[in-house]
């Protein structure tokens, strides 16, 4: 019997902690051994994949990726369709050199949605129906204050599904909570040691800044960033971060794209609180003035950058968070995958659609159920954009880049000599692990461990290539870094020991892919010792 089932060898193995000149042997799916070489006899049997010299990599962890989910709440609740389902978004995840990915099961306040239990199975059937391509976990997404189904359920999420993490908002009205419920659910998050993830902006400036910007007749995709200026999101941050102190509950802010809300996160972590941060590559990367980049600020293509929170004004952030992501503020980074064609009804479009004054004298049909937007008329929809210019507040937020990430933080950090490789793959695939209880089966090379990796091309025989979304394998019909510079993209991808990605053939299966249960977080939860009566409310523990 073959003592290996493959051997990876000249390779420079990179962990958050070292690189080392080794070889690996690969078997049963794990890293069964590390070594400066192996013997003759090692490699009898065995396939060989000789990295020439190149970086490998644990696999990345993609914690934030939004796949088959169902955000309609416009007017007519066309808007907010996820364009990727497990199959599209799991073999671009895949294609980018990640091998584990973390999606969301959405609560809604319909009420048949008042079973977090109910919601994860639903979700579970969706992955269920087409595979993955690779290993994927839930996140829960909680809209509800039910202080009943929080109590009993909570403890159930963790133990029968290994469901280790929650995330709430404190925008959009039909997700935020208020300050009241965001305590309700951190404190029983905190209970059954669930992740709390916070998308932190002030939905009431928010809301307020969009009427005002409206009665201006400020319609245009661009103004979503005006409605949303770094403001809100560093009041949002600095009262969840109150908040997580009051209650003691460690949480971490989702896409941090300011330098407001990043300082903020640093002045917490400093002063010893379990405070931490995600960022994603559309902050590193994209500016207001890409949302006016096509062809006028006031057309309606520019919706195909609209996430939230929008990119920086300008390029003046960018140096600091790459500090942010050197010196450890940022413990995360994830590609937010939110994913919207720009040629369905039920993607970028609904901003149109949706919009009453863009649609008045118009013959274009409104479509009122899945199968009339699959069926609607492209071409007249593709005519309707060019002629309108429909209003922001509609526009679906989200942009694709699961595929991307990796790529644009080798090229913009890694080659840059913004971050090291060891910190490349600590935010990337360890503290993803870490962070939501994956540890050290993924996120690391050691004996053991899956044997999920990235081996990139060396540095020396890649020819660097503009970018274009023709390359990528989302299902969606743009990318919004067209054009941008990619200096390496992983050559080989395992998951599991399995060679599912060679220099751009997938080898892979779409049920090659496991679904994870999730141990609790392996990351600090606070400092230890007596709390300050002041700040910290340790009786309700008691």
């Amino acid at each position: 019997m073959p003592r290996f089932d493959t051997v990876i060898k000249n390779g420079k193995v990179v962990t958050a902690s070292d690189i080392t000149d080794c070889w690996i042997g690969i078997r049963d799916e794990k890293i069964h051994s590390l070594s400066s070489q192996f013997d003759e006899e090692d490699l009898v049997g065995a396939k060989i994949i000789d990295a020439e010299g190149a970086y490998v990599m644990p696999g990345g962890i993609d914690g934030h990726v939004h796949l088959c989910q169902d955000l309609k709440t416009g007017p007519h609740g066309l808007g907010g369709e996820c364009a990727d389902n497990f199959e599209t978004g799991s073999l671009s995840a895949l294609c980018g050199g990640t091998t584990t990915i973390l999606t969301f099961a959405t609560q809604t306040r319909s009420p048949s949605d008042r079973s977090l239990l109910g919601v994860v199975e639903r979700y579970n059937a969706r992955a269920e129906e087409t595979g993955s391509y690779v290993d994927y976990g839930f996140h829960i997404i909680i809209v509800r204050d039910d202080e009943d189904v929080l109590e009993s359920e909570m403890p159930r999420l963790k133990d029968e599904w290994g469901v280790t993490s929650c995330k709430v908002f404190m925008t959009y009205e039909s997700q935020r909570l208020k300050d009241r419920e965001l305590l309700d659910v951190m404190v029983a998050a905190r209970k059954n040691g669930i992740t709390t993830m916070v998308h932190a902006e002030n939905g009431d400036m928010i809301e307020w800044l969009t009427d005002k910007l409206e009665s201006k007749g400020m319609f245009a995709p661009y103004y979503h960033a005006l409605s949303r200026p770094p403001l809100v999101e560093g009041e949002a941050t600095n009262r969840a971060i109150a908040m997580s102190e009051l209650v003691q509950n460690p949480i971490l802010f989702v896409h941090v794209g300011s330098t407001l809300g990043m300082d903020n996160v640093r002045k917490a972590q400093t002063q010893g609180l379990p405070i931490y941060a995600e960022t994603c590559p559309q902050y590193l990367n994209l500016t207001w003035d890409d949302l006016r980049k096509f062809h006028s600020p006031t057309c309606f293509e520019n919706s195909k950058m609209i996430c939230s929170p929008p990119p920086p004004p300008d390029s003046s952030d960018r140096g600091s968070l790459y500090v942010g992501l050197h010196n450890g503020t940022f413990t995360i980074f994830s590609s937010d995958h939110c994913p919207f064609r720009y040629d369905s009804p039920t993607g970028k479009p609904s901003g149109l659609l949706e919009h009453p004054d863009s649609m008045k004298d118009e013959s274009f049909p409104i479509p009122t159920n899945q199968k009339e937007a699959h069926d609607c008329d492209k071409h007249g929809l593709a005519d309707l954009t060019k002629r309108k210019d429909g209003a922001f507040r509609f526009i679906p937020n989200g942009i694709p880049g699961v595929e991307t990430r990796l790529p644009l933080l080798y090229t913009g950090g890694l080659l840059e000599g913004k971050i090291t490789a060891q910190k490349f793959v600590e935010l990337t695939s360890t503290n993803p692990a870490k962070l939501y209880g994956l540890y050290p089966r993924k996120g690391t090379i050691q004996p053991g461990s899956d044997a999920d990796l990235v081996i990139w091309h060396p540095e020396d025989k890649f020819t660097p290539f503009q970018l274009t979304n023709s390359q990528l394998h989302h299902n969606v019909d743009y990318t919004p870094y067209e054009g941008q510079t990619i200096s390496n993209w992983p050559r080989y991808v395992f998951v599991r020991g399995s060679l599912s990605y060679w220099e751009g053939n997938v080898l892979g299966k779409v049920r090659d892919g496991k679904y994870l249960k999730r141990g609790t977080s392996a990351l600090s939860k606070g400092l230890p010792g007596k709390k300050d009566a002041r700040k910290v409310a340790s009786w309700l523990y008691d």
